[in-house]
């Protein structure tokens, strides 16, 4: 979706957008409509200028995210990117200038179209961290070069971590479960028992710690909202009928908000530091969480179970630890 809002002009289906004749063209132009059918082609589509397409839409979030990324565009590269024709790339161009006037410019001696002075990104799309989050995601193989807006991949590394396990029927059966409002049998192995336990588990959510994967789900054996690591449930069976009801798991559907500021034993200039770094404003910055997910919000930002920070880590604390204090996660709990 777009960061900003502009209004959109009326369609003229006659409208048909080339590429320039000649290097000195600012923007592609519109020649007469042809008269050898009245048929609109798909690669027609960017010539009604009423409301954006998806398949356009996704178009122009590249060109927004190259212009501001790399400061450049043409037609070659929306062409190759999206296997499109260059008279459809033409008419994404165009119409990018129609929805972010003033962001981009032709260079006649580079032959390409680049980001004008006053340059501001139209979609959200192109913020810092959706670029670094495609960085992550090649760097770790999540994507593949075809599948980022990326033009150019600067050297990166990332914390190696371990493959966790996930089994793809697994999986499939705790989507269905969820999508079904169904419980499955299951045979876990608990971090605090020997053996497997087998047990039926009405899952209704999934979380994710930042290392690993795990499903939210009422446990028919302790009768209770829990979680199970996606790796630790064995031999899953086909999802039956369930009653319990998701929305009365509170822990998942109430939200804590933890108030950061900086550690009160800093100087002034490694305060400042620490709200620029943190992106606070007056000295504080609020991070919500759900408060099933608590626990491993906090070991992420270096707190202990009960709010204080680790030894050795004085950056931040929890501002407003005695009003949350009893959210905590209980000893055990986790």
């Amino acid at each position: 979706m777009p960061s900003r809002t502009s209004p959109r002009r009326a369609a003229d289906p006659t409208r048909v957008i080339s590429p320039p004749a000649e290097p000195g063209a600012a923007l592609p132009s519109a020649p007469r409509p042809s008269s050898r059918s009245s048929k609109a082609s798909p690669q027609d589509e960017a010539a009604d200028t009423g409301p954006v397409k998806w398949s356009q839409e996704r178009r122009l979030q590249f060109i927004d995210f190259r212009l501001q990324w790399g400061g450049r565009i043409n037609r070659r590269d929306v062409t190759d990117f999206f296997k499109i024709s260059v008279p459809q790339a033409s008419a994404d161009i165009a119409r990018y200038a129609e929805v972010a006037p003033g962001n981009l410019e032709y260079d006649t001696s580079s032959r390409t179209y680049v980001a004008t002075p006053g340059f501001a990104p139209h979609y959200e799309s192109s913020g810092a961290r959706q670029y670094l989050s495609q960085l992550l995601a090649l760097e770790r193989q999540i994507l593949t070069s075809d599948q980022a807006f990326l033009a150019f991949r600067p050297p990166m590394a990332s914390v190696p971590l371990p493959s966790r396990t996930v089994e793809p029927k697994t999986l499939a059966l705790l989507l269905q479960s969820i999508a079904e409002r169904a419980k499955l049998r299951i045979r876990y192995q608990s971090i605090a028992r020997d053996e497997p336990q087998e047990r039926f588990i009405s899952p209704h959510a999934f979380g994710y710690d930042g290392v690993r994967w795990h499903v939210r789900a009422f446990c028919h054996l302790r009768e209770g909202f829990r979680d199970f690591v996606l790796g630790r449930i064995l031999s899953p069976g086909a999802p039956v009928a369930s009653d319990v009801d998701s929305s009365q798991d509170r822990d998942w559907h109430t939200n804590v908000d933890l108030v950061l500021k900086p550690d009160d034993s800093l100087t002034p200039k490694q305060r400042e530091g620490v709200e620029i770094d943190y992106g606070m404003k007056n000295g504080r910055v609020t991070v919500p969480c759900r408060q099933a997910m608590l626990f491993y919000t906090l070991r992420t930002l270096n707190f202990e179970p009960n709010g204080t920070p680790r030894k050795g880590e004085k950056q931040v604390v929890i501002a407003n630890l005695a009003e949350i204090k009893s959210l905590l996660p209980m000893p055990g709990q986790a």
